[in-house]
């Protein structure tokens, strides 16, 4: 993104008048100092947080308690790169598919906060370098019993012509309003999106998330006609959060959207896409979890549906997940089980999510060479891992398994939709992955390097010495070993 033009100048407009709506008012916390002698600035600390109820909680890698963040400096939250940097199955180069998260924050006192984030995700944004990445501002400002955040996008060079824009990531989690009328309770109103990424091994996408066709055509086809485009979003909602420990959590969450559809009964967009007038028509999603963190044990289990995925040409029905880590001396165990619910009618869209992928004959829905429809859609099928490692010194080795169904549908490359046949009339068939790896501590840093070792009942991985534009003819293999490096800071 080309942002050297505006995006400073106004990111340091924006301190400026903060920080001068600040002057002179920063009221320190509570301390049991005189007032005539508060605490220096760096010592004047916040939750990392101010969301979670738990501001420490075991990772496999190790015990982890956060420093707060400083009142007045500018720090660096958290960084995280991943890549897969050898395949057996693909040419890989150093930067391909990069996953990238990196945040810093500046906290002006106690009650207002200010953050940074550059999000490089191909996973979530597609293939397309100039698509995979958002560049965030964050704002949050807490007063009495209320918190207000809002999550905006900043887009460099909008429109082709060297300017910059900012405003709402309009399908962000991360704007809210939440009120706190006790301790233990806290309601949040979510205006874009309730929330429905589910799983953590094997993540999903927005359960909720609505694909409608704007510009009301007559007749849909499979190149767009003037205004016509596919728009895309998710269940804005109300979410309710109980948390009578510090330990423990609960949320229940309910939303609904509305979505341009043909008002003919017999409209389907694959046998008789024709209809001379549309209406609007509702969507609900519904979500509920668990959380329970401790120095020792990490357990989540979540859950999210909405109602009408058939219609909204969604990727997912529903989905459910349970996550349990657990240490014991030097040992710690992982064990995640993660089920999705595919929709029976979901949109294959084009590499920038405009329109419907470019196929003859037209084929809007998931369908294979012979143009009949994909055997995951409608299915539902789960995925499970189980992972064990040991701590030696900073190191913490491990071995792990997974198991993927031939239906089972996330976000990874191994899902069910993407790693198909040649014709892709079949999925990998049921995929077993066994994996060596380690996390490595250096301070803040967490290193892991990790070797996998796939293989799938049917010949789905490609060679890099076969590549073919018709890619039904290329001669596919079921094994692939995959080695991939993260690392993550935090602070």
């Amino acid at each position: 993104m080309n942002l050297n033009r505006l995006w400073a100048p106004v990111c340091l407009t924006l301190f400026a008048t903060v920080a001068h709506a600040q002057n002179g008012s920063v009221v320190p916390p509570v301390s049991a100092e005189p007032t005539s002698k508060p605490a220096p600035a760096e010592s004047q600390l916040v939750p990392e947080k101010p969301s979670n109820p738990s501001s420490h909680a075991p990772s496999f890698a190790g015990r982890v308690l956060k420093d707060p963040a400083p009142i007045q400096q500018l720090y660096m939250e958290y960084l995280e790169y991943r890549q897969r940097l050898y395949s057996s199955s693909q040419n890989i180069s150093l930067g391909d598919r990069a996953k990238l998260d990196a945040a810093f924050g500046y906290w002006f006192n106690p009650s207002t906060a200010l953050r940074f984030r550059l999000d490089i995700d191909p996973d979530k944004y597609g293939d397309d370098q100039n698509l995979t990445s958002k560049f965030e501002l964050r704002l949050f400002h807490r007063y009495e019993n209320f918190e207000f955040q809002a999550d905006l996008d900043i887009n460099g060079d909008e429109g082709g012509h060297g300017g910059t824009s900012i405003g709402p990531d309009n399908d962000s989690k991360d704007t809210w309003i939440a009120y706190k009328p006790t301790e233990s309770l806290r309601m949040i109103f979510r205006p874009y999106n309730l929330g429905t990424e589910i799983g953590q091994a094997f993540r999903t996408l927005d359960v909720a998330r609505v694909y409608y066709i704007n510009g009301t055509p007559a007749y849909i086809s499979n190149l767009p006609i003037e205004d016509e485009s596919i728009r895309s979003k998710t269940v804005a909602g109300i979410e309710l959060q109980w948390a009578p420990t510090d330990a423990l959590s609960l949320y229940v969450g309910a939303g609904s959207t509305s979505f341009y559809y043909p008002t003919n009964s017999d409209f389907n967009i694959e046998q008789n896409a024709a209809s001379e007038s549309w209406k609007a028509k509702e969507d609900r999603a519904y979500k509920a979890g668990i959380v329970y963190k401790n120095d020792d044990i990490n357990f989540v289990t979540e859950y999210a549906t909405h109602m009408n995925a058939a219609e909204t040409g969604a990727m997912l029905d529903s989905a459910l997940s349970v996550q349990y880590t657990q240490w014991v001396g030097n040992f710690v165990g992982n064990v995640e089980w993660t089920a999705t619910r595919a929709g029976t009618e979901a949109y294959r869209l084009s590499k920038d999510f405009s329109w419907f992928q470019d196929t003859t004959p037209f084929h809007p829905v998931y369908s294979d060479y012979y143009g009949v429809k994909q055997d995951w859609l409608g299915k539902t099928d789960s995925a499970v891992m189980a992972k064990a490692g040991w701590k030696v010194g900073s190191w913490v080795p491990y071995v792990s398994y997974k198991h993927l169904g031939k239906y089972f549908i996330d976000r990874s490359l191994e899902s069910a939709a993407k790693l198909r046949t040649a014709d892709e009339t079949a999925s990998h068939g049921g995929l077993g992955i066994f994996g060596l790896g380690g996390y490595y501590s250096v301070g803040k840093f967490i290193f892991q390097p990790e070797v996998e070792f796939m293989e799938a009942k049917n010949e789905v991985f490609g060679s890099s010495s076969d590549i073919r534009e018709d890619r039904v003819l290329s001669e596919l293999k079921k094994k692939n070993t995959v080695f991939s490096m993260s690392t993550r800071y935090s602070y």
